[in-house]
């Protein structure tokens, strides 16, 4: 068994699907293997999703991470993101991520625990991507770093759910930059 090769399938099982709908079945045929090889390897359902969960992690989100903290300013930040959430042909699906978010009350322990730490990980990013806006003058004063934050990130995501229920993308680009426009107004 190619573990990676695994890892491949479930990620983009779970990815282009509602992962609670996902069988481990499913899983094995896509990837031609056995169920007791599965559990040697992943140790159980768990393991698998929290693994295919690190993998769409570092495939996937670190890329959001690297806008985040890539230098280009507040608006040039914003207008990555922007482009991500609207136009990256990954995200015709959705996110994964947001995915497991939004159903964690069905995942087991230890990818929920993965998610919470992600979800942790990616607020501090949005709060130390607009504090650094702040200390170079282009955001307020006044304004809280962690609403924004959570209000930055609930925008990104809301944008991809929208992509994956088909709405359209210069549709989501033109919703997206508008609730985005309240961190670029003088």
């Amino acid at each position: 068994m190619n573990a990676e090769q695994v890892l491949d399938v479930a990620m983009k099982a779970y990815w282009h699907s509602d992962p609670a709908d996902v069988s481990v079945n499913a899983i094995c045929q896509m990837a031609g293997i056995s169920k007791p090889s599965l559990y040697r390897e992943f140790g159980s359902e768990d393991g698998l999703s929290r693994a295919a969960l690190d993998r769409y992690a570092d495939q996937v989100l670190a890329e959001m991470f690297v806008m985040l903290h890539g230098g280009k300013g507040l608006r040039g930040t914003l207008a990555a993101l922007i482009d991500f959430a609207s136009h990256d042909p990954r995200m015709e699906t959705g996110c994964l991520f947001y995915k497991m978010r939004a159903g964690k009350h069905r995942l087991g322990p230890d990818t929920r625990a993965r998610v919470e730490e992600i979800d942790a990980t990616a607020q501090a990013a949005y709060a130390a991507f607009l504090q650094a806006a702040r200390d170079a003058g282009d955001w307020p004063e006044g304004l809280s770093v962690e609403a924004g934050a959570k209000y930055l990130g609930e925008q990104v995501a809301l944008a991809i759910t929208q992509r994956a229920s088909g709405e359209d993308p210069a549709r989501i680009r033109e919703m997206l930059t508008l609730a985005l426009s309240v961190f670029t107004r003088s």
